[in-house]
């Protein structure tokens, strides 16, 4: 049996939908030109999936290096539409995906969402647990071993589901901050001078060592903690505002590309 045979059984893993979810899986390079491309191919081809497909019954995470004029609308809309995009059920390796930092970037935050049905594409996991998938996806593998690399290469391994994705201000559950200094550590910790060189020695030889002025994930309550400040912080700029008649300038607040916003649920 062929790849062929099977699209003339009218399955629905045809091998368009093998090779779109393949190209998706591969990337895009951050060249978000093509990745709208791919995203519009993959949408496409998910259309006629089962529902056993589209179907998530836990919390999927994401984690996002934010873009110039992305914070206001996640946090003072709490709603910014990104397009389609991947989560995954793992939040471990959300937080390890591409690691923690990222040139010209000054925020690195990671969602916590639970999908609602319509906004799945598809649950790359719940795929590869059919039995079914898997024998056409043999199949599309011995006809196209490069076309097939990257859906070989990831399978289900990233724990992905992928969503008509929106970034939440309320659904941040962790971000990235950079760690106190040893003295820092210190001082919250109330230890004295006397005894830091010898901590000092202690720690450098420890093979875990401690998160000494390093970006790091601050954890989930230090995360809520610091955005409230924020929001406190822009409540009183704009009290401040409009007591003096003062101008806030949101204009360069970023407003979602058309290509993705086609993906949008009304």
């Amino acid at each position: 049996m062929t790849t062929k045979d099977i699209e003339q059984k009218e399955e629905i893993f045809t091998r368009d939908f093998l090779l779109a979810l393949s190209k998706w899986q591969n990337g895009w390079a951050e060249n978000q030109e093509e990745r709208r491309k791919i995203a519009d191919e993959l949408v496409r081809q998910c259309e006629k999936l089962a529902q056993k497909f589209k179907t998530v019954n836990h919390p999927c995470y994401r984690k996002r290096f934010i873009k110039s004029g992305e914070l206001i609308p996640i946090l003072i809309d709490n709603y910014f539409f990104e397009g389609v995009a991947s989560w995954t059920k793992d939040i471990e390796y959300a937080k390890w995906f591409k690691g923690r930092v990222k040139p010209d970037v000054k925020h690195v935050m990671v969602f916590k969402h639970l999908p609602l049905p319509q906004e799945i594409v598809v649950n790359i996991m719940s795929l590869w647990e059919d039995e079914e998938f898997k024998k056409v996806a043999e199949i599309f593998k011995t006809e196209d071993r490069e076309a097939s690399r990257a859906l070989f290469n990831f399978k289900d391994n990233q724990s992905e589901i992928v969503l008509r994705s929106t970034l939440k201000g309320n659904e941040i559950e962790d971000m990235v901050g950079i760690s106190s200094s040893f003295d820092e550590l210190c001082d919250m910790a109330g230890i004295p001078d006397d005894k830091r060189e010898q901590l000092s020695i202690k720690y450098a030889r420890d093979p875990n060592g401690l998160d000494i002025e390093i970006p790091i994930f601050g954890g989930a309550r230090p995360t809520k903690e610091a955005i409230q400040k924020t929001l406190i912080a822009f409540r009183e700029l704009m009290e401040t505002s409009r007591k003096n008649n003062t101008y806030v300038d949101f204009s360069k607040t970023a407003i979602p590309h058309a290509d993705d916003l086609k993906h949008k649920l009304d």
